[in-house]
C-alpha cells in the first residue's frame, strides 16, 4: 500500500511538472511571406511584407521585410529591413539590421534600428544613421521624421557633407 502511495505521489509531480513545462513554452507559429496593407479615404496607403513571419503570442516577428507607403503630395517611401517586429494594433512596425527608407527621388535613410508609427506618423531612425539626398550626406544617432515626411530632425553628433 505504502508502494502504491509513493507510486501515484510520483504520477503527480511528473504530470504537474510537464503542465508547468508546457505553459512555459510558446506557441510559435510560421507565417510565409506574410503581407499587410491599408488604404484609406485619405489616399494613406501601406504595404508591408515579409519573407518569414514568425507570431509568438501577440508579436509578429518578420525577416526581410520590405514595405512602402504614400505621402499626402504623393511620394512613394520605400523601406527595407533583414528584421521587424510588427505591432498591429498599435500599427507599429520596429525594424533591426540593414535598414533603408528611400525614394525615387536619390533620398535615402539608413540606419541600424528603426520604429515606424503608422498610426501617427512619426519614424524614428537610431544607431548609425545616415541620410544621402543626392549627392549630400548626413551622418547623426538620430533622425526622428514626423509631418508626413516633412519634417525631419537630427540629433546627437552630426556631421553633414554638402556639395554643391
Amino acid at each position: 500500500m505504502i508502494f502504491l502511495n509513493r507510486f501515484f505521489i510520483l504520477i503527480l509531480f511528473i504530470l504537474s511538472s510537464l503542465n508547468a513545462a508546457a505553459n512555459d513554452n510558446e506557441t510559435i507559429i510560421e507565417i510565409d511571406q506574410p503581407r499587410f496593407s491599408e488604404k484609406g479615404l485619405n489616399e494613406k496607403s501601406f504595404e508591408i511584407k515579409a519573407e518569414k513571419g514568425l507570431k509568438v503570442d501577440n508579436d509578429l516577428w518578420l525577416y526581410e521585410v520590405e514595405g512602402k507607403f504614400k505621402t499626402d503630395n504623393g511620394v512613394w517611401i520605400y523601406l527595407y529591413a533583414k528584421k521587424g517586429n510588427y505591432f498591429q494594433e498599435e500599427m507599429l512596425i520596429e525594424l533591426v539590421n540593414e535598414i533603408s527608407f528611400y525614394t525615387e527621388y536619390d533620398d535615402e535613410i539608413t540606419a541600424e534600428q528603426a520604429i515606424f508609427d503608422m498610426k501617427n506618423d512619426i519614424i524614428t531612425f537610431n544607431d548609425k544613421v545616415q541620410h544621402k539626398q543626392d549627392i549630400n550626406i548626413i551622418n547623426c544617432d538620430k533622425i526622428t521624421i514626423t509631418n508626413n515626411y516633412e519634417n525631419i530632425k537630427y540629433t546627437g553628433n552630426v556631421l553633414t557633407r554638402i556639395t554643391r
